[in-house]
């Protein structure tokens, strides 16, 4: 059975980062599958989000009778096609009249559910004073990594010198932390999945990335972690 958009771990009920994610949509032309309870599928795509007077646009089927059954229906659930999932639910369609011809219209959804597919979705973090440490517990010392890119299924950190050995293929490392901007810190598991040469500093020191994945994230750090990449997402937006 299907988790409910509500009850996901990648629920968002933030209404800027709502109308960010369906204007995201809007700008990529993005695929989406609109379903009905009643099993009718059609393929639409988000036209116009208008966050101040509640509502979102989606273009309508070439079909007449298909376009009847999905306004009548009361329980319709919206997922994107491919890449990064994005999934949100509505008991209401209305048919509108555009300059350019008819539309759906729902309101803006109260809750989305968006899962940044680790395959698909990498974003580079950012360095410096900006940057993201994940600390590791050693015996009774804690050792600090800095964290270079990060996605919902888990993080890459780069590493100068010969890795230390708990970086071993499929060990699992508990008791770690991210410190997270104005959130502070944050516990979760990972588990070491690859690492790789990355080159040489100007010393000579060779660099190692260490890709590792979330192992049984909370929902609490979970919304942590898609929140942080939202961040990120919308500030390399705005410079490209």
């Amino acid at each position: 059975m299907t988790q409910s958009v509500d009850n996901s771990d990648f629920a968002i009920h933030n209404p800027k980062e709502i109308v960010f994610i369906l204007d995201d949509l809007v700008k990529q032309r993005a695929g989406i599958n609109l379903h009905t309870s009643d099993g009718l599928n059609v393929l639409t795509t988000v036209l116009e989000v208008n966050a101040e007077d509640d509502y979102v646009l989606l273009d309508i089927s070439q079909d007449a009778a298909m376009n009847k059954q999905v306004v009548n229906s009361k329980n319709l659930t919206f997922s994107t096609q491919s890449g990064v999932r994005v999934r949100w639910r509505s008991t209401q369609v209305q048919m509108v009249s555009l300059a350019d011809g008819d539309a759906f219209s729902i309101d803006v959804p109260e809750t989305i559910e968006r899962i940044q597919r680790r395959e698909y979705f990498r974003l580079s973090v950012p360095q410096g004073s900006r940057g993201l440490i994940c600390k590791f517990p050693d015996g009774e010392a804690v050792y600090e990594v800095s964290i270079v890119d990060m996605s919902v299924g888990g993080i890459g950190v780069s590493i100068k010198g010969t890795p230390h050995a708990m970086f071993s293929q499929g060990a699992l490392l508990e008791g770690c932390s991210i410190e997270f901007p104005v959130v502070g810190p944050v516990p979760i598991n990972l588990k070491v999945c690859g690492i790789r040469s990355t080159g040489t500093t100007r010393s000579g020191e060779q660099m190692y990335h260490v890709g590792m994945e979330f192992v049984k994230l909370s929902r609490g750090a979970g919304n942590v972690v898609q929140r942080y990449m939202i961040q990120l997402e919308s500030e390399r937006l705005s410079v490209s």
